[in-house]
């Protein structure tokens, strides 16, 4: 595969490869960018005084948007993170004409061969078939259905558990498997008396991240290497599969044997329970009471295995992928809605039925009607007025909306469910980083960033390439971003290097875009939260259900698991690489 026609093909004609960093424009924009990304891994919030507050509400009252309430608002905060920094920071880069208008058109719809806004159309698409499958219950039946295999056998139930979220990630992508496994083993271990579940969660934390690197579709960074680098899905698996293959063969026996040694962590046998706890049956002892919709989970599963065989099909000849999963996405929600509507026609049937049946019994005693729209004020403290004194009750904007919303979106709650559970806040995030990385390439960092690279890989070759891009943008992982924003950044610097380049060996190519790859995927169990959007998605949960990981746990127990996955796969990738492409 001669990569670097396939760079140099998506390379944009508007952006010259010889910028320099030249004026203080170039330092603000690089200072920006890192506080920005310090942001990001520390977010905090600030209280806003109570005569900001008061104010505000008092005007919101008065222009009727909001209904007139005695209580006195709760205390608002102004959120710092990050939504509100890259958005602050944009603006700042604008006001201060450090970036233009052609530097956020490319960063929203694409430069180099990136196209963000067609990638984040792939991953919500991709995000709503998953979403949906894991709505009908067949993930947690399946995980279920695994446990009861695992029988007593407390290493046993470990090893299954972990093929499975293995398997999972691979195919639906780790966030699926972080919403719904985290929340399946945080019950698991507690009515199997695991304490603490360290090991467990840990296990499943990183076989979601670290298989995620499979399939393109699995994590964003994947689709923006796809994307930059103009990799089928063939030839980017086929890449990838043999360093995780040998990853996931290593660091289970490490976790096992290793980090998760002491007794009790993974107990040498345990007792199913097979009687009913909290009033519903354990889904140990009966996995298919955790199938909530089993024609939803039939029709999703084909579903999803078409449209990854579709994707893997036509991405050797060119079809865009987001076309390809895009209808798919909106077939899937036409039947979520089918179902819905279906099921609210259905109540309404049984409720008239029931009002019809009351309606022919005697009146056991009086009944007034109570309209949900015209409450009486003094329900709700409102009433000022004397007694007898006739008060109409004031409409407000906010509340005709919710009356709408309710009366709108009651009649498909699964939807409404599954829409709730989207990544949605990653779209604005990811193309407010391609936004400020597109920055940094106009104002010549990106170029320098670029000739650093160039000089480690011409002294350290097929060997410096692979180890260094997949330990070092690990690591970038935790200051750039998330992984996201690190894979965005230093795929541009790779294209920077190879377009800046007469004759870049084909092996240094190769090793350079897959050690990204995987290093991009496990960066994610590292050392901060924040190097994913999935370890801040899996750390709320965690504190959702009672179980509370400190930071300093967090990154104690992942540094030695992702060094052992990145030596190893960087080893096989490295052997690959001169199987194949030679030094």
């Amino acid at each position: 595969m001669d990569m670097s026609n396939n760079v140099n093909a998506g390379l944009n004609s508007d952006q010259p490869t010889d910028v320099r960093v030249t004026d203080w424009r170039s330092i603000l924009i690089l200072v920006v960018f890192f506080l920005t990304n310090i942001v990001v891994i520390f977010p905090f919030r600030i209280p806003l005084p109570n005569i900001t507050v008061s104010t505000v509400h008092n005007a919101l009252v008065k222009c009727r948007a909001i209904p007139r309430t005695s209580e006195p608002p709760r205390r608002w905060y102004l959120y710092v993170n990050y939504l509100s920094v890259p958005t602050i920071a944009v603006l700042l880069l604008l006001a201060t004409k450090a970036i233009d208008g052609t530097v956020l058109r490319h960063g929203i719809f694409g430069a180099d061969g990136i196209q963000p806004i067609n990638i984040m159309a792939l991953f919500i698409s991709l995000a709503y078939l998953s979403i949906s499958l894991d709505a009908t219950g067949l993930l947690r039946f399946l995980a279920f259905w695994v446990a009861k295999k695992g029988g007593e056998s407390g290493p046993k139930l470990h090893f299954y558990l972990y093929l499975f979220f293995l398997t999972c990630a691979a195919v639906v992508g780790n966030d699926p498997v972080i919403l719904s496994g985290t929340t399946f083993l945080a019950y698991l271990t507690r009515v199997l008396g695991i304490t603490p579940p360290t090991a467990w969660i840990f296990t499943q934390f990183t076989a979601a991240n670290m298989a995620s690197a499979l399939l393109i579709s699995s994590n964003p960074t994947n689709l923006v290497l796809s994307g930059a680098f103009t990799l089928s899905f063939i030839t980017y698996t086929s890449s990838v599969a043999l360093p995780l293959l040998a990853a996931a063969l290593t660091v289970y026996p490490f976790h096992s044997i290793v980090l998760f040694r002491s007794p009790g962590l993974i107990p040498t046998s345990i007792e199913l329970p097979s009687n009913a706890v909290g009033g519903d049956r354990v889904g140990v002892d009966r996995p298919s009471t955790a199938l909530i919709d089993k024609p939803g989970a039939v029709f999703g599963s084909i579903l999803l295995l078409v449209t990854l065989g579709v994707l893997v099909g036509t991405s050797t000849i060119g079809v865009p992928v987001w076309q390809v999963a895009a209808p798919a996405a909106v077939m899937m929600l036409g039947h979520d809605v089918w179902r819905d509507w279906n099921h609210y026609r259905s109540d309404r049937v049984v409720a008239e039925g029931v009002r019809q049946s009351e309606d022919r019994l005697p009146p056991t005693g009086i009944h007034l009607p109570i309209e949900l729209g015209v409450l009486p004020l003094s329900a709700s403290g409102l009433d000022d007025g004397k007694p007898g004194q006739d008060i109409k009750p004031e409409l407000a904007l906010s509340s005709l909306l919710l009356t709408c919303a309710h009366r709108v979106l009651g009649r498909v709650p699964g939807v409404c469910g599954i829409c709730k559970k989207l990544p949605v806040v990653l779209v604005p995030f990811a193309f407010l980083m391609f936004i400020l990385v597109q920055g940094l390439a106009s104002q010549g960092w990106v170029h320098v960033f670029a000739h650093w690279w160039g000089a480690w890989v011409n002294k350290t070759g097929v060997v410096g390439a692979a180890a260094g891009m997949t330990i070092g943008s690990g690591l970038l992982c935790n200051i750039c971003g998330t992984n996201i924003g690190t894979t965005i950044l230093l795929a541009r610097v790779v294209q920077e290097w190879q377009s800046s380049m007469e004759a870049v060996p084909t092996g240094v190519q190769y090793a350079s875009v897959y050690g990204l790859a995987i290093g991009s995927n496990y960066g994610a169990f590292t050392l901060t939260f924040s190097a994913s959007l999935a370890g801040m998605l899996w750390r709320d949960i965690l504190r959702q259900k009672g179980i509370h990981v400190r930071g300093w746990q967090f990154a104690g127990l992942n540094v030695g698991t992702f060094l052992v996955a990145s030596v190893v796969s960087g080893t096989v990738l490295i052997g690959q690489t001169l199987v194949v492409h030679g030094g």
